[in-house]
């Protein structure tokens, strides 16, 4: 069976552009298609722009290198979770899964613990799990992780919200509107904290995250397209 060919959405396609030459994308705009354009096509606008093909599937070759981050998990729209797939140029060796493990180490300051099961291998500290698992048509590379105290602090945030309703309602009802008022500020606060804090540091850790796994995939696909 034919392997489907590559396309490329309007930000990938501006990517591309990035990497080919110093500006974002070129003189003209770019033809709008709801399915995206084939690297032939853009090695197509990029010539009418002066760009040369070479330069544009070595571009789109550094894109794919990355792979493709899948769609964030989020609690409350705060993301909680981050994943990434790359296809494999082949199966790494021994050796070079112990280079990728080592890199592994390196990137997240841990040793963590690699398993094989067939052709699957896997290392993993945490909620963090790396895999080289078969395909189709190959390998690919899958990278997830998710942020475990998230969870935590977004239900302890409901939870004292709730507190501070009831608490609130309870002073009311038997008349002491000053202490409802106090409890109600401290189980709102604390409500608050909980939220604010998962505001502050998820985004942060995702983007992290995220920067770590595009590099290791890059790297991956690099060590495995030598001979």
């Amino acid at each position: 069976m034919p392997m489907t060919t590559r396309r490329y959405g309007d930000e990938e396609a501006s990517e591309i552009f990035r990497l080919a030459t110093t500006s974002s994308t070129p003189q003209q705009s770019l033809p709008g298609q709801s399915d995206g354009l084939t690297l032939a096509e853009l090695q197509r606008i990029g010539q009418e722009a002066g760009i040369e093909p070479a330069q544009i599937a070595q571009a789109a070759a550094s894109l794919d290198a990355r792979g493709r981050p899948a769609p964030i998990r989020r609690s409350f729209g705060m993301p909680v979770g981050v994943s990434r797939v790359v296809e494999l140029p082949r199966a790494p060796t021994d050796r070079e899964w112990e280079q990728l493990i080592t890199e592994f180490r390196t990137t997240f300051s841990a040793k963590g613990k690699a398993s094989s099961t067939g052709s699957m291998r896997e290392w993993s500290v945490g909620n963090l799990h790396i895999c080289v698992e078969p395909t189709k048509n190959g390998h690919q590379l899958r990278l997830s992780t998710r942020k475990s105290d998230a969870a935590a602090f977004n239900a302890l945030g409901i939870l004292m919200g709730g507190m501070s309703g009831v608490m609130g309602a309870i002073g009311m009802a038997s008349g002491h509107a000053g202490k409802a008022l106090v409890l109600v500020s401290l189980y709102g606060g604390m409500s608050v904290a909980s939220f604010g804090a998962n505001l502050v540091r998820l985004p942060r850790w995702a983007r992290e995250r995220d920067r770590q796994m595009e590099a290791i995939a890059e790297h991956a696909v690099e060590l495995l397209s030598e001979p």
